[in-house]
């Protein structure tokens, strides 16, 4: 089993994104849902201001949660992807992949 600590995460990347771009993908859906996740907590916020209705606000909020559940759900699918593919190389732990790209702790 690798250890976290004498790998470093830089190290645990590389391992994890094993073949196929799979990593470079999640990573860029992981950097789309942050920005999601931003202009998100930000409408809702700006909703909760407003004195009366804001309807573009809210058709904008429903727009992007539409949008980061896509982006999620495809994030999701390349991780399950890299593990198939990691699999098929004969790697059967993927805790590491896991833990670098923990799309679990994005939600709205």
């Amino acid at each position: 089993m690798l250890d976290r600590d004498v790998l470093g995460e830089e190290a645990l990347k590389d391992i994890a994104s094993v073949g196929g771009g799979y990593g470079i993908r999640i990573e860029m859906c992981m950097k789309e849902l942050e920005r999601l996740e931003r202009v998100i907590n930000y409408l809702k916020l700006r909703i909760q201001r407003a004195k009366s209705t804001p309807l573009l606000s809210m058709r904008l909020l429903v727009s992007f949660r539409k949008r980061f559940r896509e982006t999620k759900t495809l994030a999701l699918e390349y991780r399950r992807y890299l593990i198939i593919y990691r699999e098929a190389i004969g790697l059967r732990k993927h805790r590491e992949v896991y833990e670098v790209y923990n799309l679990e702790r994005f939600s709205i």
